[in-house]
């Protein structure tokens, strides 16, 4: 017995680390279905006791290898102690794995005792995904960080998927995938292993011959800058004015590729717009003869009855640098940018907040100007499919501005990348993607991309096109989400039905 259990703890351990090992920046194709047969088979032969600690194993060594770089963001560059960097990174993976795996795991063996062998499958992914959908908008403000379907979405043109159904149709795709050849594997059948392999073969074949037409008459040249500023030298007061000199002659070097639109990233510059600064002076005077419209990431402090609020925002300025609009970024990073409640007895564990939280912005809008309709995502909000989606209704470009130094050279720029990269996909839209450090992006709506290196001063130059059609996922986001429930629940009633019929 001791053989056995230490043995279905090894191959808990083993699920997790190749479902992880399926996500960037590791991309071994198909890890995850063996990860996956390797857990569903622990949860199909053992009893809810077991099933719970097997699945919470194979959840927490996912998260420590997908989320490693937690370590890095809090204590190299954030200033946290490495060992309470450590048990952060603990913390944080034991509550994703009970959240998210442990539930799934103990759900899944319900359906396996209430239900026969194959139905139970057929309902796992429906499970799977529902799951994923309630992490954009819990726990806090939402995580939905290395879904399910970013294991495959690397794989053109599987990830055309994503403008029907979003990166959650490439979910559901990759759990049913797992959940036929694991029952391949336990029956011994090889019709369900044929159709396990041919499925995806079949896809790949009918989606590269899809090639959806956009109409629109005008490309626009785009001056994307990536200064490749470290999180220590940002953190540096002295080095303020090395950062903007930087970001001044990136400026004027892209102008000479006569852009339409010049992209900084995320907090590039060390001053806030509605406050007086030498450095904010310095930086407009250098460039007030460069007659380019631009648009910037910035801190910005608001005073609303006196009170200062700060908050992380995005700047729209025009040809001739005068204000035209600006955004607040409404998903905001938990314990990154703002300690939530009830933690606020701990935000002194997090000296980079120093005291101060950002303020949520409250109101979903487009950066407009002449023909640019922009979609301004600062960061982690072009995580959220969902919320991408309700701000390219009106939209025709995609703009995601983030700061991705904090994570050094860890798998999580590549992880963040793919993510934007599928929201391009999902609404049918540019993407431009600027970041201090990279990866920095020029997306077309098939997903193809124009990239940056990691830890390079560039700037990169590519064209875009203002695509105001809407893919199937834009115009029928809503119903494909009440006929995923409605045939979620239409099959759990069947079941119910003959259960009692029985």
């Amino acid at each position: 017995m001791r053989i056995i259990i230490n043995k279905n703890i090894f191959l808990s351990i083993l699920a997790g680390v190749l479902i992880a090992l399926s996500f960037p920046n590791f991309f071994i194709p198909f890890a995850f279905i063996f990860g996956f047969i390797i857990w569903f088979s622990l949860i199909h032969k053992n009893n809810y006791k077991k099933t719970a600690v097997y699945s919470f194993l194979t959840g927490f060594s996912f998260s420590l290898l997908s989320y490693y770089w937690i370590i890095k963001a809090v204590n190299y560059y954030g200033g946290v102690n490495i060992y309470l960097s450590l048990l952060l990174l603990a913390l944080f993976s034991i509550f994703y794995s009970i959240l998210y795996f442990v539930s799934f795991g103990l759900i899944l063996k319900f359906m396996f005792t209430r239900y026969n062998f194959n139905k139970a499958l057929l309902i796992a992914p429906f499970i799977w995904v529902i799951i994923e959908i309630s992490r954009e908008y819990f726990p806090f403000t939402g995580f939905p960080w290395n879904l399910a379907g970013y294991m495959i979405s690397y794989i053109q043109p599987l990830d055309k998927i994503a403008s029907f159904f979003s990166i959650y149709g490439l979910s559901f795709l990759a759990i049913s995938i797992s959940s036929i050849l694991f029952f391949s594997y336990v029956k011994k059948d090889l019709i369900s292993l044929i159709a396990g392999i041919i499925i995806p073969i079949f896809l790949y074949i009918i989606l590269g011959l899809y090639h959806p037409e956009y109409n629109f008459y005008k490309k626009y040249k785009i001056a994307v800058l990536q200064g490749n500023i470290t999180e220590d030298m940002k953190l540096d007061n002295e080095k303020q004015e090395y950062i903007t000199d930087i970001y001044i002659n990136l400026f004027k070097e892209a102008s000479k590729y006569k852009p339409d639109l010049i992209v900084l990233p995320e907090s590039a510059v060390p001053f806030f717009y509605f406050s007086e600064s030498n450095i904010k002076d310095k930086f407009f005077k250098e460039i007030e003869n460069i007659k380019t419209p631009f648009i910037i990431g910035l801190d910005n402090w608001i005073y609303i009855n006196g009170k200062p609020y700060l908050y992380n925002s995005i700047f729209l300025f025009d040809e001739n640098h005068k204000l035209v609009d600006f955004y607040n970024k409404i998903k905001l990073v938990p314990f990154g940018e703002y300690v939530p409640f009830p933690f606020k007895i701990f935000s002194k564990m997090f000296p980079y907040l120093e005291g101060w939280d950002f303020s949520f912005g409250n109101k979903i809008k487009t950066l407009n100007y002449k023909e640019f309709k922009i979609v301004p995502l600062v960061c982690f909000e072009a995580t959220f499919p969902n919320l991408v989606s309700k701000f390219s209704k009106n939209a025709n470009l995609l703009v995601n501005l983030s700061n991705d130094a904090w994570f050094g050279e860890t798998s999580a720029p590549f992880q963040h990348f793919e993510m934007s990269r599928i929201r391009a996909v999902e609404n049918g839209k540019y993407l431009v993607r600027a970041t201090n450090t990279g990866i920095s992006a020029i997306v077309s709506p098939d997903g193809k991309a124009r990239l940056s290196k990691l830890f390079e001063r560039q700037i990169l130059i590519g064209e875009v096109a203002l695509i105001n059609k809407k893919t199937f996922w834009l115009k029928y986001k809503s119903w494909i989400f009440v006929t995923f429930l409605a045939t979620f629940f239409a099959i759990i009633l069947k079941l119910e039905t003959n259960l009692r019929r029985q």
